[in-house]
């Protein structure tokens, strides 16, 4: 339990840099870019220096790996297209709704033990969601926007829906003592090329300049973003019901982030985001009881 609790702690905590961000001028891309490369370095200490098991091309999460980091970049652009066109609420609604992909896999396809009260929990946890992630007038509103681009939400919740049940599904793999880290090490280490690749592409362009300030964000971001990946892995290999796993983990997050957001940066909750907050903890409880 206490794995699952650190593990939410440091998601919250990865969107409290987010926002620190904003308020120091970090360039996101690029701090993402770097935190990649710190994932990487981050992994080899861990293993002490060997994060790869031997045959690595053989293991059977090596292709979920590399192309899952190469659509961390993908789904990274989608995120931020979508809170530019549609505000924050649609875009954490999105992104969090991905959770239906891997609990239903778990229940339908694996034969995860489901009975009302979890069916109950994971109902009520997509209502919380919904309900915590209302950010009422503040909000950019989408009204008028054309109906094309709604593309890019859509896309943000089918990109999301594939990092969670990938997850999900490398949990359930035969993985040696070290599988886990080689496979979130091949994976950061994919993204972190990808991400390299285009952000060469933007100074020979001369769109963007490097600074020590973006490289400083990406480094404080890449510990804490490490180890948010490496414990969800940790929890399923452990035995872990990934319909348990996946909606307390979501839920959680958007718990504790309100939390934060309340002591650290004065956010007050609204009546709605409250009754989601109240509503979440019960769908912890009707999940871990169930």
């Amino acid at each position: 339990m206490w794995i699952l609790i650190t593990c939410i702690f440091l998601n919250a905590f990865i969107g409290v840099i987010f926002k620190l961000f904003d308020k120091y001028k970090v360039d996101n891309f690029q701090a993402i870019v770097v935190n990649y490369l710190v994932c990487v370095l981050t992994a080899f200490i861990v293993a002490e220096g060997k994060p790869f098991q031997e045959h690595i091309f053989s293991q059977s999460w090596f292709w979920y790996a590399l192309s899952l980091g190469c659509i961390f970049i993908v789904a990274f652009n989608l995120m931020a297209f979508t809170i530019q066109h549609f505000g924050l609420t649609v875009a954490s609604v999105f992104q969090k709704m991905a959770l239906i992909a891997p609990t239903l896999i778990a229940i339908l396809i694996y034969g995860e033990s489901s009975n009302t009260l979890k069916w109950v929990g994971i109902f009520t946890s997509i209502i919380a969601i919904l309900l915590l992630s209302y950010g009422g007038k503040d909000d950019k509103v989408v009204t008028h926007k054309k109906r094309h681009i709604w593309i890019f939400p859509i896309l943000t919740f089918l990109s999301s829906c594939i990092i969670d049940s990938v997850f999900f599904l490398v949990g359930h793999q035969n993985m040696s003592q070290y599988g886990d880290l080689g496979f979130i090490t091949l994976l950061f280490l994919s993204a972190g090329f990808c991400g390299l690749i285009l952000l060469i592409l933007q100074l020979l362009r001369r769109k963007t300049q490097v600074t020590f300030r973006n490289i400083l964000g990406g480094i404080i971001l890449g510990v804490p973003n490490f180890f948010s990946i490496y414990l969800l892995l940790l929890l399923l290999k452990q035995g872990w019901e990934g319909s348990v796993v996946f909606p307390i983990n979501n839920v959680g997050i958007l718990i504790v982030a309100a939390i934060f957001g309340l002591f650290i940066f004065g956010e007050r909750l609204s009546k709605v985001k409250m009754t989601g907050f109240i509503l979440a903890i019960l769908t912890i409880l009707f999940i871990s009881l169930a």
